[in-house]
């Protein structure tokens, strides 16, 4: 997996006791290569971040969500992200059989968003073109 994947969750708005709550979209689960990213590690990246991000890791929007985790691939320093909603990640979780098929939940769901800041490397043959 070259890309970063998180899993998210859209909480519907809510009116309880008289309180208003707007609906949002919450991570849940953030993972790389090496498996779970741990929350200590997203909080170094929100701490560093905080005029751009809150702490809950909750955002109004898919553009602020995808804003959020583009800043985030390029802290783990990964070109790419895929978002999955928790939706999308059961029923890949529930149809995987072994390791395998549950690593490729992670390339068969969700939407990649690529980082178009950083510069692309040139293979072989664009250097001559």
């Amino acid at each position: 997996m070259k890309e970063l994947v998180l899993i998210y969750h859209f909480e519907t708005s809510q009116n309880k006791n008289d309180e208003f709550k707007p609906a949002s979209y919450k991570i849940l689960y953030i993972f790389n290569a090496d498996g779970m990213i741990d929350d200590k590690r997203i909080a170094e990246f929100i701490n560093a971040n905080a005029e751009s991000f809150s702490l809950d890791q909750s955002f109004s929007n898919l553009d602020d969500l995808k804003s959020f985790s583009l800043h985030l691939s390029q802290y783990f320093e990964r070109n790419e992200v895929r978002l999955i909603s928790v939706q999308d990640y059961n029923i890949g979780i529930d149809g995987a059989k072994d390791r395998h098929s549950f690593v490729q939940i992670f390339s068969n769901y969700g939407e990649v968003f690529v980082d178009e800041s950083k510069p692309k490397k040139k293979g072989l043959f664009g250097n001559f073109f």
